[in-house]
């Protein structure tokens, strides 16, 4: 796929994203690897995931210099680097702030996994520490988690949100909302066992 395809692509997942109720305002930001280029496309700051156009889609080096594109780069693109430098087998990265995980990353508790589906598809979504958003301490927790478990497709951020990686912007999307619909049913879940034990020792 070409850089104009890829920037339109990148538009698209992040209206779906927002759209989704993944993430809120301007938070959440998203990437993709440009083949043959040492770079990667990621969207400007301060724009909402609702609002993003191929226009807002950054180019910038391994390195983190911008090389095209007008503003400046997500202030998290340095954990998308280090995710890209420590995963040569994923080309996207999904970062957003969807509810239900947020609601396990906060307890610093790595995603139940209640279903035959998140247990073949994610496997395992451990959590990287907190840090200040946009800093170099928290892009270090992230790629720690990702070199630590290097199969791992998404991880919690504790008190922050979710990362979800894949080969294509898709697939990482795809992760992403089943990350959060299994903290969703997860949760559910949790308040049968809480007010209906007898019924749910019986499912």
């Amino acid at each position: 796929m070409n850089e104009m395809l890829l920037k339109k692509e990148l538009a698209y997942v992040s209206h779906k994203v927002y759209q989704r109720g993944l993430t809120q305002a301007t938070g959440g930001n998203i990437s993709v690897r440009l083949p043959d280029r040492d770079a990667i496309l990621i969207k400007r700051s301060g724009v909402s995931l609702g609002e993003v156009s191929p226009e807002d889609a950054l180019v910038l080096s391994m390195d983190g210099e911008v090389l095209e594109g007008a503003g400046t780069p997500s202030k998290e693109f340095r954990f998308h680097l280090g995710i890209y430098h420590s995963r040569p087998d994923v080309n996207a990265v999904v970062h957003c702030h969807p509810n239900y995980a947020i609601g396990y990353a906060c307890l610093g508790r790595e995603l139940p996994l209640p279903t035959v589906t998140a247990r073949k598809i994610l496997e395992h979504v451990p959590v990287a520490g907190t840090a200040p958003s946009g800093s170099l301490e928290l892009a270090e927790n992230v790629t720690r988690v990702f070199q630590t478990y290097p199969g791992i497709k998404a991880c919690l951020m504790e008190e922050h949100g979710i990362s979800a990686v894949g080969d294509t912007l898709e697939k990482a999307y795809n992760i992403a909302t089943l990350v959060e619909d299994t903290a969703k049913q997860s949760f559910i879940l949790q308040q049968l066992k809480n007010n209906m034990p007898e019924a749910v020792s019986n499912i």
